[in-house]
């Protein structure tokens, strides 16, 4: 193998390395925020709103830097491609490499995780509703109840004597 073969190939093993450092940091990130995500539902089923607002700040915290984890994370895959294309290689990932199902396995537990939040969202989303349909004052409705027994008035008739 030539030197420049050589060179290529430690940056492409590298480069699967990086991706699988930042694929373990992002599913470490959204495993806080599906964690988050289940304080938060807690906290509407108490209608803990001191708590809540607390939660929703740690939260928007940790996206922010869920965000910049996912660039990085996108970056190593861009590096990643470069280095396959480089090692005129068929696969990005090949399927004898250890190296690549670990990292096909972190993308499993990615898409699982990503399924779990947005069903928690969803789930939050309904709870965070109902909370406020709580708070509007209840429909009035003319009609009685269609079981419920309808009582008369009962009238009085009051005489004045003239006199």
């Amino acid at each position: 193998m030539a030197a420049t073969e050589i060179s290529r190939k430690k940056k492409w093993e590298r480069a699967h390395k990086a991706l699988n450092t930042a694929l373990k940091k992002e599913i470490h990130l959204m495993r806080e925020v599906l964690a988050s995500l289940h304080q938060e539902e807690l906290a509407l089923l108490e209608i803990d709103h001191a708590r809540w607002a607390k939660i929703m700040n740690h939260r928007s915290d940790l996206i922010v830097v869920l965000k910049n984890q996912r660039s990085a994370r996108m970056d190593a895959t861009v590096e990643l491609t470069k280095c396959t294309v480089q090692l005129e290689k068929k696969e990005m990932l090949p399927h004898d490499e250890e190296s690549s199902c670990e990292i096909l396995t972190k993308l499993d537990q990615l898409m699982a995780l990503l399924d779990r939040i947005n069903l928690q969202n969803c789930r939050n989303d309904a709870l965070f509703e109902q909370g406020n349909q709580k708070k509007k004052m209840p429909l009035y409705c003319p009609y009685p109840h269609p079981l419920q027994k309808v009582r008369r008035k009962t009238h009085v008739a009051t005489y004045t004597q003239k006199g």
